[in-house]
């Protein structure tokens, strides 16, 4: 594969990664915004969302890796991101692991909201990276990232109120 093509697969890999990573991010919050039949199958499936999610993720990796043997590992990533990037894949397959293993209880309760909110800050700063250096492209998917760390942080805030949404108090 040439530069190009590798370079192709990695955003295509990227933005399949985000639309799967959506879903297990927003199952629940969704559901307890809206509950509905929609809602309900997407919280109902947020476990295949995250196991979908690592593969896609794991298929980008091998890009990049496919990239920097391409072209060298020094014109591939740089500096923090490559400490950002490698964290955020320990972040993924330990989420894919707590799927996995959901009966052995090994990870802490409050790792998969901080691995969560992590990734989706990950996919908020490198697409805005790219919205401003590449292309407008990335400017709607900044703002999807953005609104959904929003929807999860006011669903939690309003469940430890115990408020109840409803279509009208919404």
């Amino acid at each position: 594969m040439d530069e190009t093509t590798i370079r192709v697969a990695i955003r295509a890999t990227a933005r399949i990664s985000f639309v799967l990573f959506l879903g297990a991010f927003l199952g629940d919050a969704l559901y307890r915004l809206m509950p509905a039949a929609a809602t309900r199958w997407l919280k109902a499936n947020k476990d295949g969302f995250t196991l979908g999610f690592a593969g896609s993720h794991t298929v980008h990796l091998a890009f990049i890796l496919a990239l920097m043997a391409a072209i060298g590992r020094e014109h591939a990533l740089k500096g923090i991101m490559v400490i950002a990037f490698t964290t955020g894949f320990l972040f993924i397959y330990g989420l894919a692991a707590d799927v996995l293993f959901r009966h052995r209880t090994f990870l802490p309760s409050r790792f998969e909201a901080l691995a969560h909110y992590y990734l989706m800050a990950l996919f908020a700063v490198s697409f805005t990276r790219h919205a401003i250096t590449k292309s407008f492209f990335y400017t709607p998917l900044v703002l999807v990232a953005v609104t959904a760390i929003g929807v999860r942080i006011a669903v939690a805030i309003r469940s430890r109120k115990g408020q109840v949404f409803t279509a009208s108090a919404a």
